[in-house]
């Protein structure tokens, strides 16, 4: 099979793609012909060394998180009506050690959500890592609806999926970005701010006292009364479910700008990294 590999984190011109032996589905597991596989932004920063503390051990590492394929075989405790079934596949590879940015994949059975087919490959795979980490981190703020949420970072990939999320939810949402004053802040008050920019601490003027602080980058302190907390994204089975349920009903929405074959991995990675537009790229195999 065909697999993106990193042997020493030191750049782009790192990445090679490389054929490997087939993996095998573990008892309660499944193996995936990998149709797609998102690019995240935290994969270039795998790619550069910035995450060499939190990779698994063990080199050549194969990066992804998410990605779209069609289960071909299942474990002898996994049912068998899998086979054949497209699916959305996620993976806390920092953990488990398996990217999936190859053309088979093994994942625990409860690592994959069934698709209806509403969505293309390239598509499907783009709801995986940024839906649950949105979806999880709104969760954590824990909002009922009529509430006001601030989200910063609101056109990335993750902040564009709390904004979603949350008009859904019947949550009113003010989105700010890095460039704006901080005057302005403090007219918002808002219930609770989930933040998915590199944005500082002033944020938090736009939050009531007593409200709540979700980061999904660095942490913020904790000021009058306000409660702060970190979120990494967590293998979380029913949060897929849920994630790729609300991306066929359209609430969740994601736009693929650029698809490159699996062979050319580092051109998809340097389009990443050099594009100033928005939308995700995805590798196909």
């Amino acid at each position: 099979m065909m697999a993106v590999q990193i042997h020493a984190p030191t750049g782009i011109e790192a990445i090679r793609v490389v054929q490997v032996p087939d993996p095998v589905p573990a008892r309660d597991g499944v193996l995936v012909a990998v149709e797609a596989a998102t690019i995240n932004p935290v994969d270039l920063l795998v790619v550069s060394g910035g995450a060499i503390d939190r990779m698994p051990a063990g080199r050549p590492w194969t990066p992804g998180w998410d990605l779209a394929g069609i289960v071909t075989a299942v474990g002898d405790d996994v049912d068998p009506a899998l086979e054949g079934q497209r699916v959305l596949g996620f993976s806390q590879w920092f953990r488990s050690g398996q990217g999936t940015q190859a053309s088979r994949v093994a994942l625990p059975a409860d690592a994959i959500a069934l698709s209806s087919g509403a969505h293309e490959p390239a598509e499907l795979t783009t709801f995986g890592l940024n839906g649950l980490t949105a979806l999880q981190a709104l969760d954590a703020a824990d909002l009922p609806s009529g509430s006001a949420l601030l989200v910063t970072g609101a056109t990335g990939a993750v902040g564009a999926f709390v904004t979603q999320l949350a008009e859904h939810r019947g949550i009113e949402v003010v989105t700010v970005g890095r460039a704006t004053d901080h005057a302005a802040f403090r007219a918002i008050r808002a219930d609770a701010v989930v933040n998915c920019a590199p944005v500082n601490q002033t944020v938090l003027d736009g939050v009531r006292d007593g409200g709540t602080a979700i980061s999904v980058t660095r942490p913020f302190t904790a000021v009058r009364g306000i409660r702060s907390e970190r979120i990494g994204v967590r293998h979380d089975p029913s949060g897929l479910r849920a994630v790729t349920g609300l991306a066929e009903l359209g609430i969740l929405r994601s736009h693929v700008r650029r698809t490159f074959p699996a062979r050319q991995a580092a051109d998809a990675y340097r389009d990443l990294q050099q594009s100033a537009s928005r939308g995700r790229v995805v590798l196909t195999f």
